[in-house]
């Protein structure tokens, strides 16, 4: 069989991607296709070709329209893919990439996808248009499910699914130090990092620390530094997305932004408080043991209660309602593949 090209945020040194393209390659072990059927379009393709042992292209159009045209199919792979407030460009290239291989007579599906959200009109005629090209998307939570209704798009191949990294099973082990692990991101919408400092002062316990825990180079390392300045923190080395697994296995209790930071969490069977700058964040988690998931305009003491609740809560109690809940998302991340095989290789 040809090749299947795989694109996605590939190439970065994003923990949440990734982690992602790793999982992604696990899962369709399950299907019976190896990583050398790839070909995965990267920031970084060498760090991607020696990281993940697949075939990587770089980032330009020569090279992605020659490797779409002897593919035997097109994957988009995990994350917010199709969102204007990161980056109206990228929702573009990723909507052209998608037009490009259907007029190439390809079949193309999105998978693990959290859909917007989307700051202009045309963005949103854009992605209706995309989805709707599509001959299979998977939705990872109900409301982005939601949110391609409202734009109208076919939903005929649409299904909702799980997040593809819940299908990881490589855990490390924890460490039960005496450590609360802190990820936060740069994010354009208001919100206060002095209530998060204010929360940690009250929340830490005698001889325990912050692990500061940047899961994207240099991004996550300047959100970070106003913490580092009035508290007893220490850096969590970060090289690559299993440093990210290892660090956030190291602490007792994780607040954290990023999402997959918070699904880590999960799988390793740590109490978290999720700092909730999207709405999908709150969505996926639902009604769990061992989590509290906080609006981005809540205060310090809100932030300090929260984790009081969490801490409050009896260890075997947290681990078993965790496992129990990463369970569930786990046969629905299968799914992903299933749906995969059935409408893209059959």
């Amino acid at each position: 069989m040809p090749p299947i090209f795989l694109f996605g945020y590939f190439g970065a040194g994003n923990f949440g991607d990734e982690w992602t393209l790793a999982s992604f390659l696990k899962g369709c072990q399950q299907i019976g296709l190896s990583r050398k059927q790839f070909v995965v379009l990267s920031r970084n393709h060498q760090a991607t070709s020696d990281e993940h042992g697949v075939a990587s292209i770089p980032r330009n159009w020569g090279s992605i329209l020659s490797t779409v045209r002897k593919s035997h199919s097109v994957v988009g792979c995990g994350g917010s893919l199709l969102q204007d407030v990161t980056s109206f460009r990228s929702l573009v290239f990723y909507c052209l990439l998608v037009w490009v291989a259907k007029a190439m007579g390809k079949k193309v599906a999105l998978l693990g996808q959290g859909l917007g959200p989307f700051k202009r009109h045309l963005s949103r005629k854009l992605v209706k248009r995309t989805l709707s090209a599509c001959d299979l998307v998977t939705f990872r939570e109900e409301v982005s499910f939601e949110t391609a209704k409202q734009l109208g798009a076919s939903l005929d191949n649409c299904f909702i699914t799980a997040d593809l990294t819940f299908v990881w099973d490589e855990l490390p082990q924890r460490e039960q130090k005496a450590k609360i692990g802190v990820n936060i991101r740069p994010i354009k919408e208001r919100w206060s990092e002095k209530a998060l400092l204010e929360a940690l002062k009250i929340s830490l316990r005698e001889g325990e620390r912050v692990l500061l825990l940047p899961l994207q180079p240099q991004s996550d390392e300047s959100a970070l530094k106003p913490l580092a300045a009035s508290l007893p923190v220490k850096w969590w080395r970060y090289k690559n997305w299993r440093d990210g697994l290892e660090g956030i296995g190291s602490v007792n209790l994780l607040v954290a932004m990023r999402l997959h930071a918070l699904i880590a969490a999960c799988l390793l069977g740590v109490p978290f408080v999720g700092l909730n700058y999207d709405p999908k964040v709150a969505s996926i988690f639902g009604k769990i043991a061992g989590k509290e998931i906080l609006s981005l305009s809540v205060g310090s003491e809100e932030i300090a209660d929260a984790i009081k609740r969490v801490r409050g809560e009896s260890r075997e109690t947290v681990e078993l309602q965790l496992s129990e809940f990463a369970s569930i998302q786990r046969l629905a991340t299968m799914r992903n593949f299933e749906l995969m095989a059935n409408k893209l290789l059959n």
